[in-house]
């Protein structure tokens, strides 16, 4: 619309929305907040489904666990691949090797994060867990040539650090090889996410999750058929209806949480998938005090338990406030 005022004109431009960007912005939301919803019901669940197999049924066979997993996710993909519902390329072998390493660091977090699940309870084990934004900082710093962090978020990677260590030397069932196993499991998920995260920028969650699939399934039925027949041929349980519901939602509950852990982190960002761990880390820790046996009380694990946590929430807060700046920054536009 034009308007002449003495000298000069003034333009007015009226800007119309149409109902399809309003559509498209409530699906985009819908999106982002159903993905970070899924991904933390299915990362609580997954820690107490893997404990119940493990620990009240005796099922100690991480390597087949895993294996069944992979099979099942290579089942759904193709299935869908081949009926055109979804769009990813056919799995090949030069794929392959342009994820090969973050595969191989996905089967040994997976291995070790189940091997240190069986020997510690829930809130040890989600301390342990939570020290893995530390090495995955750190290698952000070395292997991406990040900035190093500010005060904050370095007191709060203390604070994590602190509080685990805290919490293990009050653990009145310390055992060395489980916490050996936790520490290896949180150094490999962070080169594991340090290397994902380039790829993310390039490939969508699910190509991620179907050639990790494909790379990581030879390596888990080798060494089950190698290490794990025997055992689970004497297996006593497989006639238990409980112990196939709980084996069967555990194997859906691994597939759907690899899924929604990528798909989180494209959906949103890292620090939404970091922010959702937090708070289901707090949740795994509230519920795993009174479940399988629950935790021995005393001052020096539940004062290490806390402090870590309260780490976490802190290091959330100093990301969230740091990816805030950053972004105001970014929409600063130049006159």
């Amino acid at each position: 619309m034009k308007q002449s005022n003495g000298n000069y004109t003034v333009i007015q431009i009226a800007e119309h929305k149409s109902n399809k960007k309003y559509y498209k912005a409530y699906l985009q939301n819908f999106e982002s907040i159903g993905s970070a919803v899924l991904y933390g019901i299915c990362s609580t669940s997954m820690a107490f489904a893997n404990k119940t197999i493990i620990t009240s049924y005796s099922f100690d066979f991480p390597f087949f666990i895993m294996a069944c997993q992979m099979m099942l996710c290579i089942l759904f993909l193709e299935t869908l691949r081949i009926n055109s519902i979804v769009f990813i390329p056919k799995y090949s072998l030069k794929l392959g090797r342009s994820f090969f390493w973050p595969a191989m660091f996905y089967t040994i977090h997976s291995v070790t994060a189940l091997y240190a699940l069986g020997g510690m309870s829930i809130p040890m084990y989600v301390a342990v867990k939570r020290c893995a934004p530390i090495v995955t900082l750190i290698l952000s710093i070395v292997v991406l040539k990040k900035a190093i962090p500010n005060m904050k978020i370095i007191l709060a990677v203390v604070l994590i650090s602190f509080g685990c260590i805290l919490a293990s030397l009050g653990d009145l069932e310390f055992d060395m090889i489980t916490y050996m196993y936790g520490a290896l499991s949180v150094l490999v998920q962070g080169l594991y996410l340090t290397l994902a995260q380039k790829s993310l920028e390039d490939m969508s969650a699910l190509l991620v999750l179907y050639i990790t699939s494909y790379n990581t399934i030879p390596i888990f039925v080798i060494i089950s058929f190698l290490h794990e027949a025997e055992g689970i041929a004497q297996y006593e349980h497989f006639s238990d209806f409980g112990f196939i519901l709980c084996f069967i939602i555990q194997v859906v509950t691994g597939v759907l949480l690899n899924y929604s852990l990528f798909l989180c982190t494209a959906k949103n960002s890292a620090l939404t998938t970091s922010l959702v761990g937090v708070l289901k880390s707090i949740l795994q820790t509230v519920i795993g005090f009174f479940t399988f046996g629950g935790v021995k009380f005393n001052s020096l694990n539940i004062f290490g338990i806390s402090l870590n946590m309260f780490g976490g929430i802190m290091y959330t807060y100093a990301k969230c406030n740091e990816r805030l700046k950053s972004n105001a920054l970014n929409n600063v536009k130049p006159i």
